[in-house]
């Protein structure tokens, strides 16, 4: 009778192993990256509140920023604090839909073509990237 239990523990303590195993794989971070990641290394940061305080000085402007992205039905932006830009789309570094569920509420760095002017949902937005060349997350 012992062995019997003997060896029903060892093969619980194995599972045991592999459910934690497989938990642990799965919470590990991937990075998703989208378009010319050459870009990141010829354009500097710029802080989305400088953006936001001057956005008609960037007007026109291909722009790196990093920030928080929500992609709702009414909010597609991304975010540092209260100051927001909208997104037109991913294109061309992706299709917007592809990506969607996996970078959404994550921190980003992107890459693109920014237009100021009031835009987005109801004209909240003080501008936006028209086109995106690169995009990861952080």
């Amino acid at each position: 009778m012992q062995t019997v239990v003997h060896k029903l523990k060892k093969i619980v303590t194995k599972y045991k192993i592999l459910i934690l195993i497989g938990l642990l794989v799965s919470c590990i971070t991937e990075k998703t990256e989208y378009g010319n990641a050459e870009l990141s290394q010829k354009i500097n940061l710029t802080e989305i509140s400088s953006v936001f305080k001057n956005s008609t000085e960037f007007n026109n402007d291909t722009l790196k920023i990093s920030g928080v992205l929500h992609l709702d039905l009414e909010n597609k932006g991304i975010y540092a604090k209260s100051d927001k830009i909208w997104l037109n789309s991913f294109k061309p570094a992706t299709e917007l839909d592809s990506v969607w569920k996996r970078m959404n509420g994550k921190k980003v760095e992107l890459i693109g073509l920014y237009k100021s002017g009031k835009t987005g949902h109801l004209g909240l937005y003080n501008g936006q990237f028209t086109e995106i060349y690169y995009i990861k997350t952080k």
